[in-house]
């Protein structure tokens, strides 16, 4: 449980967000053993039998809880804060990641704020990272969840340290394979649930299909795959031809049709004439990257200039790193050793130690 909880003397009241999986609904359980009153909402993103399904799920987890859930219906702002900017994006040639977007303008934003209009003290999630309070400077602060294995604080790097204050991340201090089996035993119908997309609004649709199927998108996408497409090699030496830049994300190995000694990947995406760049493995590691959009959880860096681990995606292991401020919110990044395709439009995130500092994303 959270450190930074205080109860007082009357019985605190937590809207937990529920989305009907195992650790959602075992955050519910937690919370309401461990004296809190517990309600559970639900936000409505699209409106399809998959939702219909969720809606469902959740139904039946608050009533095993002896709950009442709550839908609430953020269509409209998901659409317009995550999924307008999740196809811009890509429409630029760089790569996404929504679930940083949605944690820290709907689910910790608007879900939250409208949590805290039903009556809310606190809002809880079932990520697996820790909030606590330092206990030198009094600053709440975000930490590695114990498990390494489902350690969530990655896509937690955009929330500002005032909002933690009123967050519950429970599921930070237990191991998923403890959760799963202990949650079991009040959810035995979540057996089939399975684990959380890595995109939700896509289902079992590509991001090209969704991208280039949405009518806003058909003109900028027809523009786009109707100019000439060329694949070059870093020399500017062209090689071949694709179907337009949108299909190809950096590290990729297959779909440009070009024949050669070595495996070829994509190491640049050039979106304004529709150009990729190819090479070989060794052409993707980089040293050196810059950051926009540079956030800070206590608002402020440790310096202008300090060092840390950076974590360049979710899945991949962090590794030291100088970053220096180049102004209030961009950073310059030098890797103690080359990382492997440092991919634009994706999260750099800062830890010290265990805990989340900070983060940007890659220019």
């Amino acid at each position: 449980m959270n450190t930074q909880i205080k109860t007082g003397n009357r019985r605190k009241t937590v809207a937990v967000a529920v989305s009907s999986g195992i650790d959602s609904a075992y955050t519910a359980l937690l919370l309401k053993e461990n004296g809190f009153d517990v309600f559970p909402v639900t936000m409505k993103i699209f409106d399809n039998d998959t939702f219909d399904k969720i809606s469902q799920k959740v139904k039946k987890i608050a009533a095993t809880l002896r709950m009442e859930s709550t839908i609430i219906d953020l269509q409209k702002e998901f659409r317009e804060l995550i999924i307008e900017k999740f196809c811009k994006t890509y429409l630029e040639g760089k790569t996404p990641n929504p679930c940083v977007e949605c944690n820290r303008y709907v689910k910790f934003g608007l879900l939250m704020e409208k949590a805290r209009q039903l009556g809310a003290d606190f809002f809880a999630t079932g990520h697996y990272a820790r909030l606590t309070i330092n206990g030198a400077t009094g600053e709440h602060e975000i930490k590695k969840g114990i498990d390494p294995t489902k350690d969530q604080s990655y896509v937690l790097w955009k929330l500002h340290g005032s909002r933690l204050r009123s967050i519950l991340m429970p599921m930070g201090s237990k191991f998923k394979t403890d959760a799963k089996k202990e949650a079991y035993e009040t959810f035995p119908y979540l057996h089939d649930s399975g684990e959380s997309q890595d995109i939700c609004f896509l289902g079992k649709t590509s991001y090209r299909s969704f991208i280039s199927e949405r009518p806003e998108n058909s003109i900028s996408f027809g523009e786009i795959i109707s100019k000439e497409a060329k694949v070059v090699n870093s020399r500017g030496q062209v090689l071949g031809h694709h179907k337009g830049f949108p299909f190809y994300t950096i590290g990729q190995r297959k779909g440009f049709g070009v024949s050669h000694a070595k495996p070829l990947y994509v190491i640049k995406i050039i979106s304004e004439n529709n150009t990729i760049v190819v090479g070989e493995e060794e052409e993707l590691y980089r040293t050196e990257f810059d950051l926009e959009e540079v956030n800070f959880i206590n608002n402020k860096p440790p310096g202008d200039k300090f060092t840390c681990n950076v974590k360049i995606r979710y899945n991949s292991p962090e590794a030291p790193a100088k970053v220096e401020m180049t102004d209030v919110s961009s950073a310059r990044i030098r890797m103690a050793d080359p990382q492997k395709a440092v991919t634009p439009g994706q999260s750099a995130v800062f830890y010290i130690r265990d805990t989340l500092t900070g983060g940007g994303i890659i220019k």
